[in-house]
Parts: structure tokens; sequence; C-alpha cells
């Protein structure tokens, strides 16, 4: 299975690349289609708090780390299909593009994946360059030790 296979057959791996995309991304490539599908709330954006969780170790007991701002909602198109977005912090935009381009993912007849799988797969690319780009940052700053022991036997 190729990464595009997998990014298109589980509905968490597009979920996760829209929730982390750049906001500015998704507007950009939302703008850009041609023709946007018709949607009506099912709960709009709203922010909420979830509480995070993190072990210390692979065998230690779960501690609550604190608390994380998300915007959640959900839509449903004309055709009945429902959508969700979820993203982490305050950008109600953000998240209802999420939550349509997930329900356009979804869509039982396909006439809006191929315009939603052009905005997972522009997000995706952003991400892989902006991680390419961080990957550098660190190699450059990468500090390499040696030590030579003179007469040690």
């Amino acid at each position: 299975m190729t990464l595009e296979t997998s990014l298109f057959s589980d509905r968490g791996t597009w979920m996760s690349v829209l929730a982390t995309a750049s906001p500015t991304l998704l507007s950009n490539c939302w703008k850009a289609l041609p023709v946007r599908p018709d949607f009506t709330w099912i709960r709009e954006p709203q922010f909420e708090t979830v509480m995070l969780r993190a072990r210390a170790d692979a065998e230690g007991g779960c501690f609550n780390l604190g608390e994380m701002t998300v915007t959640r909602c959900s839509v449903q198109l004309e055709d009945g299909t429902v959508g969700v977005g979820c993203i982490g912090g305050r950008d109600k935009r953000h998240a209802a593009i999420a939550a349509v381009v997930d329900a356009m993912m979804l869509g039982p007849d396909g006439s809006w994946l191929e315009s939603a799988r052009n905005i997972v797969l522009s997000a995706q690319q952003a991400d892989r360059i902006s991680q390419s780009e961080v990957a550098t940052k660190v190699r450059e700053t990468e500090v390499s030790f040696s030590m030579s022991i003179a007469g040690v036997r």
C-alpha cells in the first residue's frame, strides 16, 4: 500500500492532516475551489477544553498533563454526508473547512472526492516541506563531539 493510498483509506489520517495543516493553506485551497459544496451546520464551531493525559514511561501510570483548547464542529452536505472537524486552538474557520473537507471525502457518490483529495494532498505536501526545512535547520546547528586520547594503552 502506498503512502497516498493509506492517506485516503484511513479517515483518521486525513483528519489529522487537516487538523494540523496551516489555516492559511486550507483557506487558500478552499477559496481556489471552482465550486464549493453547500452544507448546513449540525454543530457550529465552538471552543472546548480537553484534558491531556501523559505517561512517564511505557510502564508508568497516566497523569493529567494539562488542558488544551480545541475547536470542534460538524456539518452535513446536501447529500446527507456528515463531516467533523476538530483542531487544536481557537480557529473556527480552520475547523469548519476541515469538517467540510471530511464530509467531501466521505460522500457516497464521489462527486467531491477529487477536490477533497487535492486539498488533503496539498496540506500533506506543505507539512512535509515544513518538516524538511526544520530538519535542515536542526542539522545546520548540529555539533559533533570527538575525543582523542593519545598515549593510552
